[in-house]
């Protein structure tokens, strides 16, 4: 399957774990809404193992952690700061099956158009700067997901938008993610993603 665009721009909050010492908070989510963006590819020259990084304990399937380097216009950290406003790094872990109609029901219900989701999680950061890391730490998902998939190699979508705590609606243009996941880990479990105020480009 090719890698789809999609932006994060609607979900329910079913878990939040707080907020921790830098600002963050993490928030597991469950809906989605489909919308275009900025892709933001890694360096091509460098190649992802064919060995995946995920590994498996027991009936789950454990992400390894990476990080995501936020980086913001000065404009874009002035009307946030100001504001009191948060940024949320949106991650949807989904991967490829070869045929729907074999799936057991409990599987089947994960089917979407990018294929079979394994997870939806927020990472929300509160105290916005110009350059903002977020720590994606103790992720998993079910085995029996993974167990369907025919391609081993998941994919991963990561969307940046602003918190909605203040503003109705997302103010921020953000580069994005939506490729296989062990590209990142093979550039030392790192992206980065620049972004500005949505206003800029009418300048």
């Amino acid at each position: 399957m090719k890698a789809k665009l999609l932006l994060i721009s609607s979900f329910a909050v079913i878990a939040a774990t707080g907020c921790k010492e830098n600002g963050t908070k993490e928030i597991v989510k469950t809906e989605i809404a489909v919308e275009k963006n900025n892709q933001q590819p890694l360096d091509k020259t460098s190649t992802s193992s064919k060995e995946s990084a995920l590994k498996i304990e027991g009936d789950r399937v454990i992400i390894p952690n990476f990080k995501i380097e936020v980086n913001l216009s000065d404009k874009a950290v002035e009307l946030l700061q100001k504001n009191k406003e948060s940024i949320i790094a949106s991650l949807f872990f989904y991967g490829d099956v070869a045929d729907e109609n074999s799936l057991p029901a409990d599987i089947k219900k994960e089917l979407g158009p990018n294929g079979l989701k394994l997870l939806v999680y927020d990472k929300e950061k509160v105290n916005v700067t110009q350059s903002n890391e977020l720590e994606i730490t103790h992720l998993s998902f079910p085995k029996k997901l993974y167990d369907a998939l025919s391609d081993k190699d998941i994919y991963v979508n990561i969307n940046v938008f602003s918190g909605r705590r203040v503003f109705k609606d997302n103010v921020l243009d953000m580069e994005f993610y939506d490729s296989k996941f062990n590209e990142i880990i093979s550039h030392s479990g790192f992206i980065n993603l620049n972004g500005r105020l949505l206003a800029e480009n009418k300048n």
